[in-house]
């Protein structure tokens, strides 16, 4: 080779190899994290005010104490407002419209009427509904365990110092962040050392992951794996979110569930926003599962 493309081709090859690497996106502290995430909360959860979705909820699971196999699938109005008549808590509210294709009967869009007239009796008319909604999933089924914002709920800074929080890895700017329950802790709210009651006392201590994104906190998926009484673990929920365009907020798109032998699978879809008869302001409480 002559000595003059001798020299071009080294001095291309030295080039290739001292092109300094794009600098790697800096991974934030856990505390950084971790109020990124509260802050997101705090913003996020005011624009979900009525908002109401129709959910298709489709399980599969077998029978206790036999080998049948049963299927379900309903259909409900679920919403994410202030408890009515209470201290402008945050709860998630869902009215089973109908089963495997039957409508129920009852008032079509009664917990939209209720929310959006607000009679004098709302709370108990609410808990009466939200009640009755979890008995028409397969057995087993727990009203945490199918909540789609479970996991959310537990990122706010009220619920944190119950936790155990590490980072995990970085993926395209969305962290992952997994936590797990405490069961007893040191110096946290002034205990020292005591038993912490559960935060979810229908499902158990609970873990699992939150995958967020690494600048704004916002969240995109959550993970929650519930065990009780010693099992290892008894239930879990799956919640995957996205931007709805028109609304300007991110809302539910799918959520997978188990418990015992059945595993479900909910989807949302027609969003819309209704009209409630007050001149309030929403406040942001702590999330009650």
């Amino acid at each position: 080779m002559p000595t003059c493309l001798r020299r071009l081709v080294t001095t291309a090859a030295i080039g290739i190899f001292c092109v300094p690497p794009p600098l790697a996106a800096q991974t934030p502290s856990l505390d950084e994290v971790l109020k990124r995430a509260a802050d997101y909360i705090s913003t996020w959860v005011p624009r979900l005010a009525n908002i109401v979705s129709t959910e298709a909820y489709a399980q599969t699971g077998r029978v206790p104490g036999s080998t049948a196999t049963r299927r379900l699938r309903l259909k409900s109005d679920v919403l994410l407002v202030r408890y009515p008549g209470g201290d402008l808590t945050w709860m998630l509210f869902r009215d089973v419209a109908e089963t495997n294709g039957k409508p129920l009967a009852h008032a079509p869009e009664r917990l939209l009427t209720l929310f959006a007239e607000a009679p004098a009796d709302a709370k108990e008319q609410a808990q009466r509904i939200a009640t009755e909604s979890v008995h028409y999933h397969l057995p087993g089924a727990t009203a945490s365990a199918t909540n789609p914002f479970l996991v959310v709920a537990l990122m706010h800074e009220f619920y944190q110092p119950s936790l155990r929080f590490r980072l995990g890895d970085v993926d395209r700017n969305t962290l992952a962040l997994r936590f797990e329950e405490r069961a007893e802790t040191g110096p946290v709210d002034g205990r020292n050392g005591e038993r912490l009651p559960l935060l979810l006392p229908d499902v158990g201590r609970v873990r699992g992951t939150v995958w967020l994104d690494v600048e704004t906190g916002r969240i995109v998926k959550t993970e929650g794996r519930m065990s009780l009484y010693g099992l290892a673990v008894s239930s879990t929920s799956t919640t995957t979110f996205a931007l709805d365009q028109r609304l300007a907020v991110m809302l539910p798109t799918e959520m997978h569930t188990t418990w015992g032998a059945v595993s479900g699978t909910a989807k949302y879809s027609n969003y819309r926003r209704f009209n409630v008869g007050t001149t309030e302001t929403p406040i942001l409480k702590p999330l009650r599962p």
